[in-house]
């Protein structure tokens, strides 16, 4: 072998050796690469467990920094300053990315440490910072409970004299924005803005700060930090402007019937269900059902004694005078144009309300029912004060326009007359027991008006009143006319009340 190649082997071989030799060493040490920075720090030539230790004292630092929080007091209270460590609002941080991130120049296989190594060669690194907003929320409720204490009150309707609307605004109550609070926490570290977006979505509600660790940064310096919180005021559900969405404007309808001559049970019985009928509020297509008005009425109040129907008879019983708050309703509902859903005249005439514009009730077998065929809603209010039921509806009505009620007898209907056998009287002898009293057929037509004049016509109703027939007493031999085999069910329905015995006898007439 020549001389010169020889040389040139042992020169190449040797050049071999040192790299491997300065590769194996540049793979091998233990500190970060020069050039390094972590927001602001320069960590370059840092030892990795050094560096771990340093990064864990310095996010240490920032965590038990001082925060000031400034609110208003309600009611007055003005502005009130209150500290908390940076730690206690649930900071968070990526140090513990950033260090595993770092080991990976000191684990792992030989040639990813060297490649890595070069490669991170003056790389910037940077610290984030969120905060936990559960945690964060938590602290400021915690140190602020004025904000809490007070409760947000609702706007109130009050009908006053002469059937005037007047309106009490609602009471907002302070709270703080746990929307904003973590940004506007954020913008007192130095990053983002006060109610600005925290942190870009995905980013696990971290936002980066590039100079969060810098020796004379804001954060490890002796700098004060602080914000105003955020305050939003807590709404109620019912504002003023909600109840006038809801379009009670005026007096719609009204109607008025008597019953001063009533006695004690009957007019307890018409004062409760009118009171529990007054205030009730219907949305538009909401149907009013006058079986849960009487329902909710005995379960609050009970009901006494007084006449009610039993087959087409007047008789003691319980609840009477029930059918007086559902016709007087009733007058009202049809002044107000809207649509009847169910009713059913009296199976007698009442003194209260014209034939053809009563309303019964019977349980179980005839309701009252309406619908609010508005686009607005209906306010109903009743008073039974001085032996007078007035129930007015408040609503929406378009200017000029009113309704008129008519009522015209198509037929009236003679009494029949009934026989029943009394053997205590002189033989041949006829005595009258009862008066009959005539029956009627009605159509009822309710008139639209608009500025006076007739717009449009609909009938309403056709409805047949019983005949009452005369009873007469008689021993003139046969048998008797007194035909008491009626429908078992028939026998049973009670009409303006909720309960009344059955009679052998014919019911006394009240």
């Amino acid at each position: 072998m020549k001389p010169w190649v020889l040389r040139t082997m042992i020169v190449g071989v040797g050049i071999g050796l040192a790299l491997t030799a300065g590769t194996a060493l540049y793979g091998m040490q233990r500190t970060l690469p020069s050039g390094m920075t972590l927001s602001g720090w320069s960590v370059g030539g840092w030892e990795g467990e050094a560096f771990r230790a340093g990064l864990e004292e310095r996010v240490a630092a920032i965590a038990g920094k001082d925060v000031s929080m400034t609110a208003k007091l309600p009611k007055g209270g003005g502005a009130v300053t209150r500290s908390v460590k940076l730690g206690e609002l649930g900071l968070r941080t990526n140090a513990a990315a950033i260090a595993a991130e770092t080991e990976r120049l000191f684990e792992g296989p030989f040639w990813e440490r060297v490649m890595l190594r070069w490669q991170w060669r003056g790389r910037e690194l940077t610290l984030e910072l969120g905060f936990e907003e559960a945690a964060l929320a938590a602290a400021a409720k915690k140190r602020w409970p004025e904000l809490y204490a007070a409760q947000p009150v609702d706007a109130k309707r009050t009908i006053v004299a002469g059937d005037r609307i007047v309106y009490t605004p609602e009471v907002t109550a302070p709270r703080i924005d746990e929307a904003k609070l973590p940004a506007t926490a954020l913008a007192a570290l130095g990053g983002g803005t006060p109610g600005g977006e925290a942190a870009s979505p995905g980013s696990g509600g971290l936002m980066p700060f590039p100079e969060a660790l810098k020796p004379d940064g804001r954060l490890l310096s002796a700098e004060p930090l602080g914000f105003a919180m955020p305050i939003v005021q807590l709404q109620p559900k019912v504002t003023v402007a909600s109840l006038k969405a809801q379009g009670i404007e005026r007096v719609i309808a009204s109607y008025t019937t008597s019953f001063a001559t009533s006695k004690a049970g009957r007019k307890y019985n018409v004062s409760k269900t009118a009171a529990v009928v007054h205030d009730r509020l219907m949305a538009p297509g909401d149907v009013f059902d006058y079986a849960k008005i009487i329902k909710e009425t005995e379960e609050k109040f009970g009901f006494r004694e007084a006449p009610v129907i039993l087959n087409g008879k007047m008789v003691p019983g319980i609840g009477g005078g029930i059918c007086q708050v559902s016709t007087t309703l009733y007058n009202a509902v049809l002044r107000a144009g809207l649509e009847i859903v169910e009713r059913r005249n009296h199976s007698l005439p009442v003194s209260y309300a014209p034939l053809g514009q009563d309303a019964t009730f019977a349980s179980g077998y005839i309701n009252f029912k309406f619908r609010n065929s508005t686009d607005k809603y209906i306010l109903i209010r009743t008073s039974s004060e001085g032996g007078r039921l007035t129930v007015k509806l408040f609503g929406s009505l378009d200017a000029g326009v009113t309704y008129e009620i008519k009522s015209v007898t198509l037929q009236e209907i003679d009494p029949p007359t009934k026989y029943v056998k009394n053997a205590s009287l002189p033989k041949g002898s006829v005595k009258l027991l009862q008066r009959g009293k005539p029956g009627y057929v009605v159509e009822t037509y309710r008139y639209k008006k608009v500025n006076g004049k007739i717009v449009d016509k609909e009938r309403i109703s056709k409805d047949t009143y019983k005949a009452q027939p005369s009873l007469y007493a008689s021993n003139a031999g046969g048998t008797s006319s007194d035909d008491r085999k009626h429908d078992a069910k028939s026998e049973h329905i009670v009409e303006d009340g909720v309960f009344a015995p059955v009679f052998d006898e014919p019911g006394e007439e009240i």
